[in-house]
């Protein structure tokens, strides 16, 4: 997947570093964050909410205007469904006809638009970078802290980690990243896993298979 490469992160930390720190630099950094599975929103954003099931991310104050626009149905909807004058349907959805201003509908528009990118879909994928195995991540916490561990399938133990930073970068959702984990691309078998864990809000990837092995 050599087109989806991005470059690594330059500010990166060896394991010694995070064993410093101590076990408080591997745990998320917000303590009442809840993991919402594939729709949770990233850092600074929350469900729209404007119908069951409205899981577009969006500000806070959005969302209250989105409840309060709700609200307001009765009173700027005419008999036939049309709107009174100075409001037109919000469109969030097909079939969504709350009477919003044109302002609201714009913004309706462009959230729907962020929608992938805004959600903390984490994910992880490898790479080959000069025989080595680069494991590469997107859908994180933009500018967060993310640690990411190769475990043994034997042991459960984890045999390699390093913390990075996830940066904005054109082309990927959220904030992503690349890390050159200095192993061998290529080994005899896919004996371990690799997960990446977004340390702002505890969210963890899928496991991925990789092999661990070292050069002679």
């Amino acid at each position: 997947m050599t087109t989806r490469r991005i470059l690594r992160t330059g500010a990166t930390m060896a394991m010694a570093t995070v064993m410093a720190l101590g076990t408080a630099a591997l745990v998320p950094t917000t303590a009442q964050a809840q993991d919402y599975g594939p729709d949770t929103c990233r850092q600074g954003y929350v469900w729209r909410d404007a119908r069951p099931g409205d899981h577009v991310c969006v500000t806070p104050t959005t969302r209250s205007q989105a409840a309060y626009d709700n609200s307001q149905v009765p009173v700027r909807t005419l008999a036939n469904g049309f709107c009174v004058q100075g409001y037109v349907w919000r469109e969030a959805w097909v079939g969504d006809t709350v009477c919003v201003t044109p302002q609201t509908r714009t913004q309706t528009r462009s959230d729907n638009s962020q929608a992938d990118d805004r959600r903390l879909a984490v994910r992880i994928w490898t790479d080959d970078v000069g025989g080595n195995l680069e494991i590469n991540g997107d859908h994180f916490n933009i500018d967060g802290a993310v640690r990411v561990e190769i475990r043994l399938n034997s042991t459960g133990t984890v045999q390699w980690s390093q913390t990075v930073t996830a940066h904005r970068y054109d082309g990927f959702a959220g904030g992503s990243f690349g890390v050159n984990t200095g192993h061998p691309y290529t080994c005899a078998s896919k004996n371990a896993t690799a997960r990446a864990i977004d340390l702002t809000s505890g969210r963890v990837t899928a496991s991925i298979p990789v092999g661990y092995c070292f050069r002679l």
